[in-house]
This record gives C-alpha cells, structure tokens and sequence, in this order.
C-alpha cells in the first residue's frame, strides 16, 4: 500500500490586524517528507507543506505519520492569524498495481550503476554544463543524480532483504503494511513464495524520495540509519524539493519564479554529496553484523 498525502478546498484566513481575508488554494502547497524520529512502534514519519504569503507570512501544514501507515497528527500554524475554514488534508493509501513490476529485474549491482552514472553525469557537467544557474543542462544533470540515488536506494534494499532471511523477517514484523496482511495455508500451500513476492512487491511500491521513510526501512530491515551516515541531511532532503521543482515546474519555484540556483559548481558539490552517502551505506550494508 502506498501512504501519500491528499490535500483540497480552499482555506480562508483572516488577517488578525487588518481583519481581511485570504484565501488560501491546495495546489499552492508543495507536500514533502522533512523528517522522522524512531519510536517505540517504529519510525514517525513528518511531511510539511510551508507557503510564503505576501501579506500572512508564513504559513505551515504539517502531518505526523505513526506508526507507518497511520495518520497521528496534524498541525497549521498561521503564525496568529485567524484560520475561518481550513484545507482538507491528511493520508491517503493507494494500492499499487503489480503488473507494472512483473517485467523488472532488480540489477546485481546497484553502487557499480551509481557510480557509472557519477562519473558519466560529471563529464557531461565539465564538457557542457555552464556557470549560468538557470542552465537546463545543469538542471538535468541535477536531476538524474537525485534519480540514482532513488535508483541506488531501491535496488540496494530489495537485494539485501531479497538474500538476507534474517533481514526479510525483519522488515515483515516491523514494517506496519507487511504485519497486517495474512493469509490462508490454502493460498500458502499453494505458492510457497507467497512471502517473498509480497515483500517485494511492497518494497517496490516505496517513494525512494521519501528519505524519513526510507531511512525507517533502512532502520528496521538492516539496522542502518542511513541519514546518520551523512552530515548534510538538510541539503539532501532540499535537493529533492529542487529536483521536483525541475521536473515539475521546469525550474521555476512554487512563486513562479526561475531557480537560478543549478550553477556548475552546486551541481558538482550535490553530486559528491550523494556519493559520500551512497559510499558509506554501501560500507555499512558491507561491515553489518549478519543476523
């Protein structure tokens, strides 16, 4: 099952010195993953959605996912203003279709790729990128190296789980989605891999941008905490807000303005951040007690 966010309507706010009000449209908000905190039945996930208005301010959405799979808590914070009608907004689950996987193989090796497409994408940036941070060339190459880490992300954990038992069972009990589902020995008998194809077809199913709820299933398969393997956790989760803005929006801000941030430079220093951190899970899956 795959947890989103929904969010709709039209909020009204009213100013609390002028009295006027605002209003307030869902498609203004940008949803992303800013956090997650481990507690006592697994990872608490935190997505926020933060608008910067003309005349209100700053203006947060926020939602606490716990346990996965669970709406906890929701929060808008209007900095004192008057909230008179407020989004509908909170977690939705959407069930995957599993033909659009029949026909994919995990590869062998997903840090060989990766580091394939590092030195490839930074040849590309040192042959044609520019100086220009509106440059498109830059934003693609920006781009395709938050795609490879997803890739990487994906791959590397359906590879562990899929040859680790002790790894499977882990995530089987831990995770909220896999501990719920069950099923008859009829259906058991009948195929004995029942299992393991439920396991992967649930791990194919994750956000891989999603790093809080990566790093939980990180966290609750292998024992790895994979943004504490990185000290520049809030520039990566703000290279995946980047990367949906050129994807999305062509390299333009939710204010409609151009990003001129993708200079050849900044390009150059996200690229080694991610490989740092690709480099150290890969160590860390490497050196793990086995178990």
């Amino acid at each position: 099952m795959i947890v989103e966010v929904y969010c709709s309507g039209v909020a009204r706010i009213r100013h609390n010195v002028t009295g006027q009000l605002y209003e307030i449209e869902s498609d203004e908000l940008d949803w992303h993953a800013v956090g997650g905190d481990e507690r006592q039945m697994g990872p608490e996930m935190h997505y926020e959605a933060v608008l910067e208005h003309p005349e209100l301010g700053e203006l947060t959405w926020g939602l606490w996912e716990y346990p996965i799979g669970i709406e906890n808590y929701s929060s808008t914070d209007v900095g004192g203003h008057e909230i008179v009608k407020d989004l509908d907004y909170g977690l939705k689950h959407e069930r995957p279709d599993p033909e659009e996987w029949l026909d994919y193989d995990v590869p062998a090796n997903p840090f060989t790729i990766f580091m394939e497409s590092y030195h490839h994408t930074g040849d590309l940036l040192a042959e044609i990128g520019k100086d220009d941070g509106r440059d498109l060339v830059n934003r693609l190459i920006f781009s395709h190296q938050v795609t490879a880490l997803e890739a990487y992300l994906g791959d590397t954990l359906l590879n562990v789980v899929a040859s680790d038992e002790n790894a499977m069972q882990r995530l089987i009990v831990g995770d909220d989605e896999l501990s719920k589902q069950k099923f008859t020995l009829a259906v058991i008998r009948e195929e004995p891999e029942l299992v393991e194809r439920k396991v992967r077809e649930h791990l194919r199913t994750v956000l891989y941008h999603n790093l809080a709820k990566v790093d939980a299933l990180y966290s609750i398969a292998l024992g790895i905490r994979i943004l504490s393997l990185t000290d520049k956790k809030d520039e990566l989760f703000r290279s995946v807000m980047l990367r949906h803005d050129c994807v999305h929006r062509n390299g333009f801000g939710k204010d409609g303005l151009e990003l001129s941030t993708f200079t050849r430079e900044f390009v150059r220093e996200t690229a080694e951040m991610i490989k740092s951190l690709v480099e150290n899970i890969d160590r860390a899956i490497r050196e793990r007690p086995k178990g």
